[in-house]
């Protein structure tokens, strides 16, 4: 029991070490002057401001957000139980990051976007970025949220996992 406890202990302390700087010290890409859309990805009540602020300041003429199913997110429930113009609710098939990629290419090649700003947690951008490169024809950029240090400290060694599920078992759209 003591070799096991001691093993998981090195492997949770390498994990930190390549996954802080991997997943925590993403930079923002730089936002295009204008773009076809931002797109919120569900799964922190901390994104969907961010992203208003970007749609309120003109940078795209549309607003798509990932429909949060939990209902931790009363106002992005709210929004999109009438969304008003310039904002298009999805409901990912599968409730994932891949499932939010293939709804967003379903509605990206109808209306031929070329360009979106993804708007996610800064933890996530560097898995959803590539996971969105690979399902999106379009130009992608990034723009993190920072979460509280809880949360970060949770989603290091789930990001991994996530990261190896999405580059092995899920690699298509």
């Amino acid at each position: 029991m003591r070799r096991f406890l001691l093993f998981a202990a090195i492997v949770l302390a390498v994990a930190y070490a390549i996954g802080i700087p991997l997943f925590l010290g993403q930079d923002d890409d730089p936002l295009p002057p204008k773009a076809d859309a931002i797109v919120v990805l569900a799964g922190s009540d901390r994104r969907l401001p961010v992203a208003q602020a970007l749609f309120g300041g003109g940078l795209a003429p549309t607003l798509v957000v990932s429909a949060d199913r939990s209902g931790r997110d009363p106002r992005r429930a709210t929004l999109c139980r009438k969304p008003p113009a310039g904002v298009v609710c999805v409901h990912a098939g599968p409730a994932s990051t891949e499932g939010e990629a293939q709804a967003v290419r379903q509605l990206a090649d109808r209306k031929k976007w070329n360009s979106i700003i993804l708007v996610t947690s800064r933890f996530q951008m560097f898995r959803a970025g590539r996971i969105f490169e690979r399902c999106v024809n379009a130009r992608i950029a990034e723009h993190g949220v920072d979460e509280p240090w809880w949360r970060n400290a949770i989603a290091v060694p789930l990001e991994w996992i996530k990261l190896g599920v999405s580059e092995t078992v899920r690699r298509r759209c």
